[in-house]
């Protein structure tokens, strides 16, 4: 599932239409899990686990341009009153695919408090499993190194960048970070999303299909686009050159600048929840007050395990598939033919995806303002002493 710039090798690792006989009208993404033995060759003796991070490691955090920024316009947005602030009231519901909740799925994520609220999703791709490596090794750990990033913590806490003077917003930064410290066998898209706070925006990066939406007074204002190679094959990190021979990378991240108001709402979460979750009924399980932003995660993705579930439904994925020339198999679709409305009608290609589910959400809502920090005391002359002494006698 990993592509190079210069070559169009991809290993899929999604189930997806291929295990449904589905049949593609043009070239369709064909899982070929064997091309990961080969990406997989240079495999340590002993595979890495999280906490094998070498406390030396550096970091480059310096990346070009996105390829695609955008800034929402903010003429809408109320100013706040003097003395307070935006932050974020969080929760999260995780929903790993059935037949891997023995291992807690493939999915990650991370909520943090830092400067006002700060969240991140990462999808580990689940075609190394048949290289014997658990996928949720990498999308853990990357997540926990973006956080990490972001709060100057761990080995992040002696990188040289000063946390401390003015809050830090760098959401691609910490893609970036992520994925140069993410020395583990694997691969995974990745979302992360900061509040800022001085500028009241919300400032996101996103590489893969995982993705966000901002909700306004019941409408959708923004939204970010999935970035795939072709359909159903994402963007994706992987640890390059360790265990990989190609990666996407963070400068090729899609970066938002979004202006937000007290009662907007955030959603955020894995290709689970959008292949499978309609942008209406999202709308209308969506919070209406910070009392009720867990109990609409939980709905979201209990809604999206249903659709996942049923064959019928026509779901975002399948339409898209089909938009793609992806349609059941001839004989499939007469014998599933039905008559409505006295004509005749072929079966479709339906039914949602089966995966796992992470939904996010952020509420947006008023604070206090901290005060500002007190000016430095004028730093004092060597061997003046205590102000209006007169120096110590030898």
């Amino acid at each position: 599932m990993l592509a190079s710039s210069s070559t169009t090798q991809v290993v899929n690792g999604k189930t997806g239409l291929r295990a449904r006989g589905v049949s593609p009208a043009k070239p369709a993404t064909v899982k070929n899990t064997r091309t990961m033995h080969k990406l997989f060759k240079k495999k340590h003796g002993n595979p890495l686990t999280v906490d094998a991070l070498p406390a030396t490691t550096t970091t480059t955090l310096a990346v070009e341009p996105s390829t695609y920024s955008r800034r929402f316009v903010g003429d809408n947005t109320p100013a706040l009153p003097q003395g307070t602030t935006l932050k974020l009231k969080q929760a999260v519901c995780y929903l790993p695919h059935p037949d891997k909740v023995h291992y807690g799925g493939e999915d990650a994520h991370f909520i943090s408090d830092v400067y006002g609220g700060a969240l991140g999703v990462a999808d580990g791709v689940g075609g190394w499993q048949e290289s014997g490596v658990n996928p949720a090794d990498y999308s853990r750990m990357f997540m926990r190194m973006a956080c990490a990033y972001l709060e100057g913590t761990e080995h992040f806490a002696q990188d040289g960048m000063d946390r401390s003077s003015a809050p830090f917003i760098d959401p691609r930064g910490a893609l970036n970070a992520a994925h140069q410290t993410t020395k583990v066998p694997g691969s995974a898209t990745a979302c992360v999303m900061q509040l800022d706070q001085e500028r009241q925006t919300l400032e996101a990066a996103n590489l893969g299909d995982s993705g966000f939406v901002v909700i306004r007074s019941g409408k959708m204002v923004a939204k970010s686009k999935p970035l795939q190679h072709y359909f159903d094959c994402p963007l994706q990190f992987g640890a390059f050159p360790e265990f990989v021979e190609a990666t996407d990378t963070a400068d090729m991240a899609d970066t938002y600048s979004i202006p937000l108001a007290p009662g907007d709402v955030v959603i955020a979460g894995s290709d689970g929840l959008w292949d499978n979750v309609f942008e209406s009924e999202i709308l209308a399980l969506a919070p209406r007050s910070t009392d009720d932003v867990q109990r609409a995660a939980d709905s979201i993705a209990t809604l999206a395990r249903q659709h996942a579930g049923d064959n019928d439904f026509p779901s975002p994925y399948t339409r898209e598939a089909l938009s793609q020339g992806l349609d059941l198999p001839w004989w499939e679709k007469l014998v599933g033919a039905t008559f409505k409305g006295g004509r005749f009608q072929l079966k479709q290609l339906t039914g949602g995806k089966m995966d796992d589910i992470t939904v996010l959400i952020a509420y947006v809502e008023t604070a206090q303002a901290a005060p500002p920090a007190p000016a430095s005391p004028q730093a004092a002359v060597p061997g003046d002493g205590p102000a209006g002494e007169a120096p110590a006698k030898a």
